[in-house]
């Protein structure tokens, strides 16, 4: 917790300093603004970066793990890749593991499922009938209840605070749907099943 309290500050003056240059491109940009709203997340809720430490120590392992190479290098190094062929440099580690880490975004649980396609189906019904749902995107995230089994929770968001997952529960509740807030964790569903 410690070195991401020092860390913030440091972001705090790149981000300054950042807004007077153009960035160099899509990348760096894109990192400029993660950096901006961290700090601002930081000033304004510094609980959410507190609940959001794993996350951040996965991200800065996995960018300090990424060596730097070419693609024309990895792929000297792996020449059955053909051109435009996305090649992983060779000393890059795996994937950080993410299992275990909370999601910093908010969420509204709407129903359980035994499978996938109704889930899909449930998901097209609430929308159909709640108006409170459009803009909304759906996830799926597996609950293993032990003897109970294993559902599929419905879950719909993405909301940056508590408060506001759970002021969208109170117009489905309104509606006479069921909802309770949860992080916004899972798998995008897919409309079709691809």
């Amino acid at each position: 917790m410690m070195r991401w309290l020092m860390i913030i500050p440091a972001l705090a003056v790149s981000a300054c300093a950042a807004t007077t240059a153009s960035p160099a491109g899509p990348e760096e940009a894109g990192a400029l603004a993660l950096a901006r709203l961290l700090v601002q997340t930081a000033e304004q809720a510094p609980e959410r970066v507190r609940a959001a430490e794993p996350e951040m120590a996965a991200l800065e392992r996995a960018l300090l793990a990424r060596p730097e190479a070419s693609a024309d290098a990895a792929r000297h190094a792996q020449p059955d890749a053909g051109p435009g062929a996305h090649v992983q440099p060779s000393g890059a580690g795996p994937a950080p593991d993410l299992a275990g880490a909370r999601s910093v975004l908010h969420g509204v649980h709407l129903a359980s499922y035994r499978d996938l396609d109704h889930v899909r189906a449930g998901w097209r019904a609430l929308q159909a009938s709640s108006s409170a749902l459009s803009g909304l995107e759906a996830r799926v995230a597996r609950a293993d209840l032990g003897e109970r089994g294993v559902y599929l929770r419905l879950k719909a968001g993405p909301f940056d605070t508590r408060e506001a997952a759970a002021s969208a529960c109170a117009a489905l509740q309104s509606e006479g749907l069921w909802c309770q807030t949860l992080d916004f964790s899972g798998e995008a569903l897919s409309p079709d099943g691809a």
